[in-house]
């Protein structure tokens, strides 16, 4: 159903009576001839008469409903494709400016963690041409690169941008989940959602917070894809097998994770191939029909209005050219 067309200005509509002026009369439009009984019948000249006044008054009139910004707006169009509503949420802190997979001291170089998330993001983005994406960064604070959208360009250069600048200082994970979870507040869908955390620590949740991140991933039905990109040999293996008195950050995260309702699922990578094989995977996971409704900007159609004005105006410049001005 087509939506009606709505003005900006609707009160420039008043000057729609100015579009009847070129049906009165003029004296300027009549020749002074000696016996009208004389002049042969003008059927040619009648009709030109009338295309004039007609292309007067619409030029007129299509100027003012231009001006006064004729459109249609909270236009909608429904999408399929085999994708899912997926949100990555990054971590950007200052830890992700240091080397992958370093050894310590002995191995200091490398591509930064940073680098290798972003080269693996972006194929994972390639990958997904019909998907809904949204990406947010979190650090000493959550920061929304982009809400969810289907223009991947945009996307991409998010992900570029990553690149800009230092690390934030802290990792508020617990702002950075609640914040992601929101996004997915007030946004139809009828195919899968997940949440993709990158991040390279943990950190130690509140009993409030968890249950808030449980509560909001079981009613938005939202998977959870936590890529744990381990620094070094320091960092805690998640893959072990933990035991209760494991008291790192990162366990401690792995082990809340794996209490919740909704499915969770750990990818721990060291270099570049694991965080590729990790993508790869999620990828071949989230990978069901989905429908959902994209909201589209307000279409303008004062263009078309100014289009038809200048198109009037170029006739009667033509007519007024072939017109005869005297008998002389």
């Amino acid at each position: 159903m087509s939506r009606p067309v709505d003005f900006v200005f609707p009160w420039l509509l008043l000057l729609l009576p100015l579009a009847l002026l070129p049906l009165l009369r003029r004296r300027s439009d009549t020749l002074v001839f000696a016996s009208v009984a004389w002049l042969p019948a003008d059927h040619l000249g009648r009709w030109a008469s009338w295309l004039e006044r007609g292309c007067a008054v619409l030029s007129i009139a299509a100027i003012v409903v231009g001006l006064a910004g004729p459109g249609r707006s909270q236009l909608q169009v429904v999408r399929t494709g085999s994708g899912a509503q997926i949100l990555v949420l990054m971590d950007r802190s200052a830890s992700m400016d240091e080397p992958m997979g370093s050894k310590g001291v002995e191995s200091p170089r490398g591509d930064s963690k940073n680098k290798v998330a972003r080269a693996a993001l972006t194929r994972f983005v390639e990958l997904r041409p019909n998907d809904r994406l949204a990406l947010m960064m979190f650090g000493t604070s959550p920061v929304l690169a982009m809400p969810f959208t289907y223009n991947h360009r945009v996307i991409d250069a998010a992900i570029a941008a990553t690149a800009i600048g230092r690390g934030m200082p802290d990792t508020e994970l617990d702002r950075g989940m609640l914040a992601a979870l929101e996004q997915f507040d007030d946004q139809p869908s009828s195919g899968r959602r997940a949440i993709v955390l990158v991040s390279d620590g943990g950190a130690r949740l509140e009993a409030d917070v968890q249950r808030r991140i449980q509560t909001a991933l079981q009613r938005q039905n939202i998977s959870l894809y936590f890529i744990y990109l381990r620094s070094s040999v320091y960092s805690p293996d998640l893959n072990a097998r933990l035991p209760a008195s494991e008291s790192s950050a990162e366990a401690e995260l792995h082990r809340f994770f794996l209490t919740l309702r909704t499915p969770y699922r750990l990818f721990q990578a060291e270099d570049a191939k694991g965080m590729m094989a990790a993508i790869a995977e999620i990828n071949r996971q989230q990978n069901a029909a989905t429908t959902f409704i994209e909201h589209l900007p307000r279409q303008d159609l004062s263009p078309y209005c100014f289009a038809l004005a200048l198109l009037c105006s170029a006739l009667l410049v033509l007519l007024h050219t072939l017109q005869l001005r005297s008998w002389a």
